[in-house]
């Protein structure tokens, strides 16, 4: 398909992206977006309005952690990329590909008094991504889409994020007049080719497998990086008899074996099983302070022979480890033949983790695995949902210990960035990415009463396209978790207690299902009930009176 002399360069960039096999963009229609929605309808990607930019964002990360490829959007020039800036802030922290492109006021009106005027734009926003383009007047659309898409593809040995393309509003409507868009996989796939080859990758993977070989007491940490290499995991796990430490966006990688242990590394137990190990593998983690050192205490153990493999050259530049610069997935599969096999003794993998996994449950505040028992009910009743956490208690306290019931199920935002108003449109992204796939299971988006009223209107959204998402709001009537904290240092709380909105009137205001529950045993008959209504539905749960009904845990 060549593009026609009479088509624009916005609706170029459609076509280009339509070759890149993106279905879905998501973005609110502006006067300086006109151009890029000129070719979108005759296309074959579906376009999502969200009610905010942030809500954009957030579905964009939702997206692209289910599909596993870039979630895209398109904002407006100014207040549209400051308004998605946050959800960039938040993909960066969890290494997520996104790619916003907006528009941007052209050079010659020295942004002096124009609509959306945002001086040094692209500057501004450049530290929000792993790398910005600008399409100027006399550049090559099919080349710069192809360095776009470059960077966004992790086998090229690029760290992941958001990706930043801003078009001045003189060039967007220019006359496209370059080549096919047919040749734009060429050169990627040559790019990938190199990337796989590299003969110092190659090397520094030999060099691993040598001192893994040397060690019988072996622990792996599973971040992020590591959720598209599943399988691999696994055998890497059996092989070296190895107990596998998942981190928040690793959860689930090994669901329930016996070699998983689904806690923190800031648990103590959790840190002396890592003290203990003669090598630690980690896969895929930057090992940043909210899963290695939540708690601030700066008491994680020095790792023995640690190795790393992370597609990110920043994670590898610490001293005292190995580094491999790869993407996981790449990286074991010229691994693993390499290895000796472990076999178990009496200081097996399993034994350990196991005494790990209950040192770390009992070591839990017992509002947590109250909490634990609540989100247990919750796969129990719905086994092959997704759980997508805003930045509240039961969130809080299943990144400290949970097992998701497989890879890509547990994800949230009280990591990283931390941001809150994440659940509601990154559960959208998320329900959007599993109906491609065929796949209606239902997903769950967990908030507290103050992380909803950052997002609330994207209730609107869900609805728009009838996805099957339960809304569970866990209502304790202000920041309780702000509260808390601030008690604990001797402060008197000050601002933490907004009144929430009334939920019911919420909910009927947006025409979705709602159901008010006061009874924990309530809980998975509603869940059930709402898993087979196949459209939006929305659960509030006092606080205080399940909290209360919770009263033994049965330890793992």
């Amino acid at each position: 398909m060549s593009p026609s002399p009479t088509i624009t360069k916005g609706q170029q960039i459609i076509e280009l992206l339509e070759a890149y096999s993106v279905d879905t963009v998501f973005g609110i229609p502006g006067v300086h977006t006109l151009e890029l929605y000129r070719g979108l309808a005759a296309s074959n990607i579906q376009h999502i309005t969200p009610r905010h930019e942030q809500g954009a964002g957030f579905m964009a990360d939702g997206y692209a952690r289910i599909t596993a490829k870039p979630g895209v959007c398109f904002v407006i020039t100014g207040p549209g990329l400051t308004n998605i800036a946050t959800a960039m802030g938040q993909a960066l922290g969890d290494s997520i590909p996104m790619l916003v492109i907006s528009t941007v006021n052209d050079g010659s009106t020295k942004e002096q008094g124009c609509l959306h005027a945002m001086p040094r734009q692209a500057d501004i926003i450049r530290p929000l991504t792993v790398a910005s383009f600008q399409l100027d007047a006399n550049d090559n659309v099919t080349h710069t889409m192809s360095q776009v898409f470059a960077t966004l593809d992790a086998r090229n040995g690029t760290p992941l994020g958001p990706v930043h393309l801003q078009i001045p509003l003189d060039v967007i409507g220019q006359l496209a007049n370059d080549e096919t868009v047919q040749m734009i996989k060429q050169p990627i796939e040559h790019q990938q080719q190199q990337t796989q080859k590299s003969a110092d990758i190659l090397n520094h993977i030999q060099s691993a497998a040598h001192v893994i070989n040397q060690h019988n007491s072996i622990v792996i940490l599973a971040g992020g990086g590591a959720v598209n290499a599943q399988d691999q995991v696994k055998q890497l796990a059996l092989a070296l008899d190895a107990p596998v430490v998942t981190t928040i966006n690793g959860r689930g990688l090994m669901a329930n074996h016996a070699l998983s242990v689904p806690a923190s590394p800031s648990l103590e137990a959790t840190r002396s099983l890592l003290a203990q190990a003669h090598c630690v593998i980690a896969l895929g983690t930057e090992m940043g302070q909210t899963d290695y050192d939540m708690y601030v205490n700066g008491n994680l153990p020095p790792l023995k022979n640690l190795i790393r493999i992370d597609i990110s050259p920043s994670a590898l530049q610490a001293s005292k480890q190995f580094g491999i610069h790869c993407d996981v997935s790449q990286a074991l599969t010229h691994l693993l033949p390499l290895l000796t096999h472990k076999l178990p003794s009496v200081s097996s993998g399993e034994a350990r983790a196991s005494i790990t996994r209950q040192a770390a449950f009992t070591q839990l505040p017992k509002s947590y695995q109250q909490h634990h028992r609540f989100l247990t009910t919750i796969i129990q009743m719905l086994p092959e949902t997704i759980i997508v956490g805003d930045s509240t208690q039961p969130v809080y306290a299943g990144n400290c210990y949970f097992e998701a019931p497989a890879a890509k199920t547990w994800f949230n935002s009280a990591t990283g960035f931390g941001t809150l108003g994440y659940a509601v449109p990154a559960a959208i992204g998320a329900a959007l990415g599993r109906r491609l796939e065929q796949n209606n299971e239902p997903i769950i988006a967990l908030t507290g009463d103050g992380g909803l009223q950052f997002c609330l209107a994207e209730l609107a959204t869900a609805k728009d396209w009838a996805l099957p998402i339960i809304f569970i709001v866990w209502n304790n009537q202000g920041y309780s978790e702000i509260e808390s904290s601030m008690l604990n240092v001797g402060i008197t709380p000050v601002g933490v207690s907004p009144k929430p909105p009334k939920i019911d009137a919420l909910a009927k205001a947006y025409d979705i299902g709602y159901t008010y529950l006061t009874s924990f045993e309530a809980l998975t008959s509603e869940l059930q009930k709402a898993a087979k209504g196949q459209s939006p539905t929305l659960l509030e749960i006092n606080e205080a009176l399940i909290m209360a009904q919770i009263e033994s845990i049965t330890p793992l």
